[in-house]
């Protein structure tokens, strides 16, 4: 009888997707950080949960910023951010905290098996990990910084009581000795695995221990860097010890992240420790934040569609300074600087410089993401078109007086759901896979009078992809709208 039980047993840990062979990191700190008690630590998330009212931001997340302290300290904080994911379904979550215990070099990524808590096991992506693991020798696999780390599991029961029946997977990675070189190798890894179906969550608390009015200034100054996703600033507190915030590559990271997508973050929620307990002499902060993609359907977008973003004086402008960066970046010669007081051209936005040359392609590189002010990205990316379009070879001086410049003011990136939805000579696309991607300019189908699925196919090829892999529903297709124009049209 003793026998049937335990064949029973495992035939459905097996049907179940558990096999006796896989590793489970066992819980931590349940009975310390949270209860033990499986029905205690649900009813305790839950009420946490329904304390808080959705943000009325309207997009689609892309990270969450999260404290990790006991629950009685910052439980109530975390869930302002978890509260943002009920009625979504992301399938991957990456999950990045410091390490409190174990010092190492380098970011570790738990690779396999399971993380476990008292409401049930959470898969470890193993494909995603893999994937982050390759991109980098700073990445690690050292299951040792997992062991006794509580900074990711502690946000697991909110996901577990968020998604309840519905299945999800993590890769949990811990960040080691901070270096400033992981933020680009962090960010870069992260742009390419945060897609649709994958959400980011930084695990982070702020100053430790300082009198409560100090804690605040430190932290308000902290979170009004990460509110407007301004890296540089946040970098320069956290040099000058204006502001405290542990892992703090993996929140630069994040802004790195966010710029890329054309992100925006919003302050769900602040406290400290002294909030809670009443005592506060040392206290410790906590900060829920939201970064998100806005809904594509702001006045900007608009105005770019309708070519009514600029007017001649700002084009003509944009196009000076586009010039002058070529004048400069061949012949070395510095040109003199020229005056933007416009505020639109101070408007971060992405942009394209293309170079023709007797109407032939001499040179094409852009920003899809508003990183930086309009007319310091063309400056950019003018220069770049001219000496470091690799499939060029540099722009000759004696080519100066032929070269053809024209500009592309670019609306941020929108999720196409239906390849329907293209139109040509209105939208570009940008395509990823993996870690392939690419892009083409809404000009570039018109000139050379493609259809719909001729332009998806070329796009395809631009980012090293087979020409039907647009069909593959593991493509993400993005489109976006551009206002265009040239020197000739503004003569």
């Amino acid at each position: 009888m003793k026998k049937i039980f335990i064949i029973t047993l495992l035939v459905f840990l097996f049907s179940c997707g558990y096999s006796s062979s896989e590793e489970v990191r066992k819980s931590a700190v349940s009975g310390t950080f949270y209860p033990s008690d499986a029905k205690e630590l649900a009813a305790t998330v839950d009420a946490f949960l329904e304390n808080v009212k959705k943000a009325d931001k309207k997009g689609d997340i892309l990270a969450l910023i999260v404290p990790h302290a006991g629950y009685m300290y910052s439980g109530q904080v975390a869930a302002y951010s978890f509260k943002q994911l009920e009625g979504t379904d992301f399938k991957n979550i990456i999950i990045i905290s410091p390490s409190h215990y174990v010092g190492f070099d380098g970011m570790s990524v738990y690779d396999k098996g399971f993380f476990e808590t008292p409401l049930g096991r959470v898969r470890i992506n193993e494909e995603l990990a893999g994937r982050i693991i390759s991109k980098s020798g700073r990445f690690i696999i050292y299951p040792e910084a997992h062991r006794k780390e509580h900074a990711i599991e502690v946000e697991l029961p909110f996901l577990q009581r968020v998604y309840k029946d519905k299945a999800f997977t993590i890769v949990p990675i811990a960040m080691g000795n901070p270096a400033l070189e992981d933020v680009r190798i962090l960010g870069d890894a992260l742009h390419d695995a945060v897609d649709k179906d994958t959400l980011l969550i930084i695990s982070v608390d702020l100053s430790h221990y300082h009198q409560y009015d100090k804690a605040v200034r430190l932290d308000a100054s902290g979170i009004s860097a990460v509110e407007k996703l301004d890296a540089e600033r946040l970098l320069e507190q956290i040099r000058n010890a204006d502001t405290e915030i542990d892992a703090p590559i993996a929140v630069l990271a994040a802004i790195m992240l966010a710029n890329r997508r054309d992100a925006k973050a919003a302050v769900l929620k602040y406290a400290n420790s002294g909030d809670v307990t009443g005592d506060k002499s040392r206290v410790v902060g906590y900060s829920s934040i939201m970064i998100y993609i806005p809904e594509a359907s702001d006045k900007k977008q608009e105005m770019i569609m309708k070519d009514e973003y600029l007017n001649k004086e700002e084009k003509q402008k944009l196009l000076k300074i586009a010039r002058a960066s070529v004048v400069e970046s061949v012949t070395g010669t510095r040109q003199p600087d020229i005056p933007v007081i416009e505020e639109r051209l101070k408007e971060n936005c992405g942009a394209f410089v293309t170079l023709k040359k007797h109407g032939e392609l001499r040179g094409c590189i852009g920003y899809i993401i508003a990183a930086k002010p309009l007319y310091e990205t063309v400056k950019d990316v003018a220069r770049s078109a001219a000496i470091n379009d690799h499939r060029f070879s540099p722009v000759s001086g004696d080519e100066l007086d032929d070269i053809e410049l024209e500009i592309s003011v670019l609306t941020p990136l929108k999720i196409c759901k239906d390849v329907k939805e293209i139109i040509v000579g209105k939208h570009g696309i940008y395509m990823k896979k993996g870690f392939n991607s690419g892009l083409l300019l809404p000009q570039v189908a018109t000139e050379q009078g493609w259809d719909r699925e001729t332009f998806l196919k070329h796009t395809c090829l631009k980012a090293g992809l087979p020409a039907n892999a647009w069909k593959d529903a593991s493509t993400e297709i993005y489109t976006y709208s551009a206002e265009v124009f040239d020197e000739e049209q503004l003569k």
